[in-house]
């Protein structure tokens, strides 16, 4: 998905009030503005486009990108967020806008990515929902101009268009069936790997399915079985237990989970090259 790509960078931040039927002049920007109206009602008037904003409506307007904005009777309140879908790295020193008829200095303009979907984006909000709370960490953080706090502007502003532009069609979509009974049967395991009695076949055929079934969605999602998942797991713990010299290689093959200490060494060895003794010598 093409929010997954983006890491914004927040430049400028100001909100306000502007009085009834106030005309904002015309404008060209340079980077891109995110406009939240929380209070009265404007129109806003970007190229040939004639669009009106009522509370818990928001828009993105592009840079050189001849608009304006009236507000109509009453006060209005818009919080406005210009900012780069990439960030860069380091603040970029560039005007606010050009007013009309001069236009932007082509050097200084930043494009969307071509993997952004639209240009021009109007949209809504709920007034009583996360958008405003992001909004005033992001303009809280953003005002003590120290480099820390501007920099977890940055998160809260991902944050927020993500929660402005999401797609609702895909909000609560029921997750993949076959990651999840995959971990399910790895959680399983972990829960479960230390028991030397461990019936690895009933265990998993405990999750409802057929052993072969989740061994074949383990496999796919992991790549490996779940025995083999369990063996690297209780080997692991075998070589943390060699650390200890009172224990014998008997014991330490019982408490890794294994039944047979014969059957361990000789799975300890194809995967280190050496027995278990060798492994705890060499240690020392």
């Amino acid at each position: 998905m093409w929010l997954d790509r983006i890491s914004p960078q927040p430049n400028t931040l100001w909100r306000g009030s502007w009085p009834g039927h106030f005309v904002e002049p015309a404008r060209y920007l340079y980077d891109h503005e995110l406009v939240l109206l929380s209070k009265g009602k404007a129109v806003l008037e970007v190229e040939d486009r004639r669009w009106e904003m009522t509370p818990g409506t928001f828009a993105i307007i592009p840079p050189d990108t001849k608009h304006v904005t009236m507000a109509k009777a009453g006060s209005v309140f818009r919080s406005c967020i210009h900012f780069d879908w990439i960030s860069t790295g380091h603040a970029v020193r560039r005007p606010l806008c050009s007013y009309y008829p001069k236009r932007p200095v082509r050097r200084w303009l930043v494009s969307k990515p071509p993997f952004v979907p639209f240009r021009f984006l109007t949209g809504q909000y709920a007034v009583d929902g996360a958008v405003p709370a992001l909004v005033e960490t992001i303009f809280l953080r953003w005002q003590t101009q120290e480099a820390f706090h501007r920099a977890l502007s940055r998160s809260a502003l991902l944050e927020l268009l993500i929660q402005l532009l999401y797609p609702s069609s895909r909000r609560g979509a029921r997750p993949d069936r076959v990651t999840q009974l995959a971990y399910a049967a790895k959680e399983t395991l972990d829960q479960e790997g230390r028991r030397s009695d461990l019936s690895v076949v009933a265990l998993l055929e405990s999750l409802g399915y057929s052993y072969p079934h989740v061994c074949r969605l383990f496999r796919k999602t992991f790549g490996l079985s779940p025995v083999a998942y369990l063996n690297a797991q209780r080997l692991e713990r075998a070589k943390s237990l060699l650390r200890q010299p009172r224990i014998t290689i008997a014991e330490v093959a019982y408490q890794s989970g294994f039944r047979d200490p014969g059957y361990f060494t000789r799975l300890f060895h194809k995967q280190t090259g050496q027995t278990p003794g060798r492994f705890r010598r060499e240690l020392r």
